[in-house]
């Protein structure tokens, strides 16, 4: 798959925004990564003469799933490798949730990513291809247990923007129990309450907390362990175009990395690393908390 910019692709449709009277254009082309490189040999059987370019609006960076302006992340390294397989040439353009399921609902778009699978939209829907694993995580030192979904009604909660929403209605009913309930979509800034005692438990998806565990040991140099609570559904995402042919393509493209393991190979890098990091920590924090052992 090669990745141009919309100036050179020559996209069949051009997104043009107005705001505060100024017009702008919301541009930003993919890349390929490492992990994309498995799909090459194939990309090249088909042919770039074959090739047809599309335009597909997707979110902003959202760690570790969408990173440094969405040319790489867990879920773009997937979207590029799935591509590969495909006679499509995406250009990746990044936007708030709401105005690209706007723009694409108007058909500004040829396709959409990270679309909720349980949620009604236009177009056609593909196969899951990433899921959010939503979790809740406390100061293991506080030693709070959470062992059902109605556990988390007695806790003050901070989570991402919409979760009463994405987390189901029985997630609402038992918030609305809770003596305090906040929703904010910075998740790195949520790990630092908890540890500041401003919020009983944090929850969200696992790797987007994990990673914001480190980037707050980065920051700040604290790191306090936490235990992961797993009484939440977990949700799955999936792409949305405008065109069954693209749906199509897209779905046996991913059925092929699945098969082949590079999906799995694509995660697993991903997500290593982070919990490397977080186990160095940890064997860090113990150390530090060993008894200092006195000579005879």
């Amino acid at each position: 798959m090669i990745v141009k910019s919309l100036e050179t692709s020559k996209p069949r449709k051009l997104l043009v925004f107005l705001s505060s009277g100024t017009i702008f254009f919301a541009t930003m082309v993919s890349s390929f990564t490492a992990h994309a490189q498995d799909g090459k040999t194939e990309s090249a059987t088909i042919g770039i003469e074959n090739s047809q370019s599309i335009v597909i609006a997707m979110r902003h960076d959202v760690h570790p799933y969408v990173v440094n302006s969405g040319t790489s992340g867990l879920e773009v390294d997937i979207v590029n490798a799935v591509f590969t397989h495909t006679k499509y040439t995406p250009s990746l353009v990044q936007l708030p949730r709401v105005r690209m399921i706007q723009s694409f609902n108007s058909g500004n778009f040829d396709g959409i990513l990270t679309s909720n699978v349980s949620l009604n939209g236009e177009g056609c829907i593909t196969d899951w291809y990433i899921k959010h694993q939503n979790v809740g995580v406390t100061l293991s030192q506080r030693e709070i247990a959470v062992e059902d979904i109605t556990d988390i009604a007695k806790l003050s909660i901070i989570t991402f923007d919409g979760a009463t929403r994405f987390l189901g209605p029985k997630f609402a009913a038992e918030t609305r129990k809770s003596p305090r309930y906040v929703e904010s979509s910075d998740q790195n800034v949520h790990i630092a309450l908890l540890y500041n005692g401003y919020f009983d438990a944090a929850i969200g998806d696992e790797w987007i907390l994990k990673l914001a565990q480190v980037n707050q040991k980065k920051k700040s140099g604290t790191f306090r362990p936490l235990t992961i609570h797993r009484v939440l559904p977990t949700t799955f995402y999936a792409a949305r175009f405008q065109e069954q042919t693209i749906c199509n393509a897209f779905n046996a493209g991913l059925n092929k990395i699945r098969k082949s393991g590079l999906y799995d190979r694509i995660a697993r890098g991903h997500y290593d690393e982070i919990s490397a990091q977080i186990s160095t920590y940890e064997n860090e924090v113990a150390s530090a908390e060993e008894p200092t052992q006195t000579k005879n």
